[in-house]
């Protein structure tokens, strides 16, 4: 990638791996319809024309903006933008001025002696995914992910690793399907979600094969027509989901009416809600005792290792 896009980078993975977001203002998944005009601020069209402007000149660069909100400092919007390359997707936060004279690009970090506190409370609070692990641990990791997500499959070996480097903390897969971009996404983790209410070992089998299976799932599961519009094939989606259902242990035709009820599709979007309130934008993303930690930072094992020990030990001390 060109310059401002490398810098952007190496910014962004610093500051997710030794630092958390604050910006909280309704934070949309890159998958996201285009957002209404914020009232002051930029609109879509303005923002996409100044990244056709900045970024024109290289074909491979493709620039989509999801969402723009008022940010957390007054006088500044936060506009979201998806960087599309042949090296994969890069999300980055722009921060305009109401005269939209200037923007800063980077990420709007919480400030104070504990800057992880506000979103600590809200996952011990609110995750309620598949977990495991002691439940009263002092250590809480909350990894959000997409089954149908190849960095989040990619993933798995690192979250293992850290299941078994720290056995004393509490693991939750919290699903954020991001179904505009996955079409099957939402099926899968409703899927999970039952399985997960009825016996929380088999959710995690569960989610092991269907990772393990994943492009055999998008080979015979997602249909491309002729306009370029995907569409899935709902009959061999729901004979996969049952195939790795019962290979989970858990009863295929159960799972199903449950996976198929409106209380599970509503579970499946509160989970979502979970994900944006915390300004996730991405997956896989893991929240260490509330510090966040993007795809970036689980790629540098030692390091994130680093981190985690870090905050059992705060942990143990009662900070």
């Amino acid at each position: 990638m060109r310059n401002l896009l490398k810098c952007s980078a190496v910014l962004l993975f610093s500051l997710s791996l030794f630092a958390q977001t604050a910006a909280k203002p309704a934070s949309r998944p890159a998958a996201q319809a285009a957002p209404a005009a914020v009232a002051g601020g930029p609109t879509v069209e303005v923002a996409e024309a100044y990244f056709k402007r900045m970024f024109g000149y290289d074909s491979n660069i493709q620039v989509k903006v999801p969402s723009i909100t008022a940010s957390a400092i007054p006088d500044l919007f936060d506009v979201v933008a998806v960087f599309l390359t042949p090296e994969g997707q890069q999300i980055a936060h722009f921060y305009v001025s109401r005269d939209m004279k200037h923007a800063i690009a980077g990420e709007l970090l919480s400030f104070g002696a504990d800057p992880f506190l506000q979103d600590r409370q809200e996952l011990a609070r609110s995750a309620f995914g598949p977990s495991r692990g002691p439940a009263n641990a002092k250590l809480l990791l909350v990894e959000f992910a997409d089954l149908e997500c190849p960095s989040c499959k990619e993933a798995q070996p690192v979250m293992r690793k850290l299941h078994d480097d720290f056995p004393e903390a509490r693991f939750v897969f919290q699903s954020f399907p991001l179904d505009q971009l996955h079409p099957w996404a939402i099926p899968a983790a409703s899927y999970l979600d039952c399985i997960a209410r009825s016996n929380q070992a088999q959710a995690f089998t569960f989610i092991d094969s269907v990772y393990t299976h994943q492009k055999d799932i998008e080979a015979d599961v997602r249909k491309t027509g002729l306009t370029g519009k995907v569409s899935i094939d709902k009959a061999a989606l729901t004979e996969h989901m049952r195939s790795y259902t019962e290979a989970s242990g858990a009863d295929p035709a159960a799972m199903q009416a449950c996976a198929e009820a409106p209380a599970t599709l509503e579970r499946v979007l509160r989970s979502q809600t979970l994900a944006k309130t915390l300004g996730v934008t991405g997956t896989p993303t893991l929240f260490v005792n509330g510090r966040r930690i993007d795809s970036r930072g689980l790629g540098q094992y030692e390091a994130l290792k680093n981190v985690i020990s870090f905050e059992a030990e705060l942990a143990e001390k009662g900070k």
